[in-house]
């Protein structure tokens, strides 16, 4: 029986074993009760997530309109009906100013070689380039 007793000291011999193993014990019980606490938090909280419930509800299901309200087709048509007159009659009228104006004149011979050198600009941004040509 002496082979026992040196193995496992009582309590009352060791003081200072018995404040430790009451300290470990009641930290594993709160951590106990803390973990099995969480636990059921994180089983509800994953319960509410696969209920998905809709913060929307639906009323009224949505009804098919009788006749389109906007936009009115019959002024957009009107409009573009004028404006496409009106942009062809200012056409005419230039053109023929245009050619009435005299071939000499300095502000006719400006425009003409303003747009020479528009159309050859946008000509060269147009063109393809060749692997020749970047070397």
């Amino acid at each position: 029986s002496s082979d026992t007793s040196d193995l496992y000291p009582s309590i009352r011999q060791l003081p200072i074993l018995g404040v430790t193993w009451a300290d470990l014990y009641r930290n594993t019980k709160v951590e106990e009760t803390v973990f099995e606490t969480l636990t059921k938090q994180y089983e509800l909280a994953k319960v509410e997530e696969a209920r998905e419930t809709p913060s929307v509800k639906v009323l009224d299901p949505a009804d098919v309109p009788a006749r389109k309200s906007f936009p009115p087709r019959t002024v957009f048509i009107a409009l573009g009906l004028f404006t496409s007159v009106a942009c062809g009659i200012l056409w005419v009228l230039a053109y023929s100013r245009w050619k009435a104006v005299d071939p000499g004149e300095p502000g006719k011979l400006l425009i003409q070689e303003i747009a020479r050198t528009t159309r050859a600009a946008l000509a060269r941004l147009r063109k393809p380039r060749s692997a020749t040509q970047d070397r």
